[in-house]
């Protein structure tokens, strides 16, 4: 079993096990704790055993370190055993707990080839990764709704935004237009992609202050990242629908109005966020954000 595994931007996305005689306090037969024979058979692509394990869909909603076994199969590469887990069951709209996709976990590992293949078996499923061809007409639609709902032509999101995240090559991240930070913010949120989206586009220093269903003030990246678990913890999906946005880039503040609802009852229909946006920094300094989730 490799020891950690990382995406293409460096962000650990799984874990660290100890290996034989390693330090930790665990010796080398025993498992980290959370670890479950499931993760051993999904990372190992053992599918006699995923048959004996997966007695439920349930089973296959474990979680270490923020993965499913279907997601931990997928950065694997063991691709039969990741169709063997979604027929037992498991949800092809699993996320990890920074918000990326089944497709964009398989991208990050360099196992574009699971991504094809289940979007071949569930050609149905909304793929929001535009490093895939299905993904880019997603992310366009999005574009083109998200512009009919905007109102001020001024704070309408720059088309360079969305053909830059079409063509998944990013600018340097400083000296940014507030128009740029906040929609490139929005975009990568749509697509799933949190870790990116910290990176680029907030400050390590942040100011963030929760209202509503979550009430809490926090700081910093690790806040950010947390406000995101909290929110994706209710909504199960990475889309929702924006209102209105107001930008004053003389002032580098940006109002924006959100509403979400789903298939399944779940909804917000108060979200409100506001941001300040260092221009020189290219980053997001203080951000508030208020949303009841009903029904959940």
């Amino acid at each position: 079993m490799p020891h950690n595994i990382t995406n293409q931007a460096s962000t650990p996305i799984l874990f660290t096990k100890p290996a034989n005689g390693a330090s930790g306090g665990k010796s080398a037969t025993e498992q980290p704790d959370g670890w479950a024979p499931i993760f051993d058979a999904a990372m190992k692509g053992d599918c006699a055993a995923i048959e004996k394990l997966v007695k439920s869909p349930e089973d296959t909603q474990v979680r270490f370190l923020g993965v499913t076994p279907l997601l931990l199969a997928t950065i694997a590469g063991r691709l039969e055993a990741v169709k063997l887990l979604l027929k037992k069951g498991a949800n092809i709209g699993d996320r990890d707990d920074d918000s990326r996709t089944i497709f964009t976990l398989a991208l990050d590992s360099d196992k574009k080839f699971i991504a094809d293949e289940l979007i071949k078996l569930y050609p149905h499923t909304t793929v929001t990764d535009p490093r895939l061809d299905k993904g880019k007409e997603w992310l366009t639609q999005q574009f083109n709704d998200i512009c009919s709902h905007i109102q001020d032509p001024k704070s309408q999101p720059p088309k360079k935004v969305l053909d830059y995240l079409l063509a998944w090559k990013f600018p340097d991240d400083k000296n940014r237009p507030v128009l740029e930070v906040y929609w490139e913010h929005i975009l990568l949120r749509y697509i799933g992609d949190v870790p990116r989206d910290i990176q680029r586009n907030y400050s390590p220093d942040l100011n963030l202050a929760l209202i509503g269903t979550f009430d809490q003030i926090l700081k910093g990246h690790a806040g950010i990242r947390e406000s995101a678990r909290l929110l994706n913890s209710k909504l199960p999906t990475t889309g929702y629908t924006i209102l209105d946005t107001v930008v004053r880039s003389d002032n580098h503040w940006v109002t924006e109005r959100w509403s979400y609802d789903n298939k399944h009852g779940i909804k917000v229909e108060d979200g409100i966020d506001s941001f300040l946006i260092d221009t020189i920094k290219g980053k997001i300094t203080d951000k508030m954000i208020n949303y009841h989730v009903q029904g959940a």
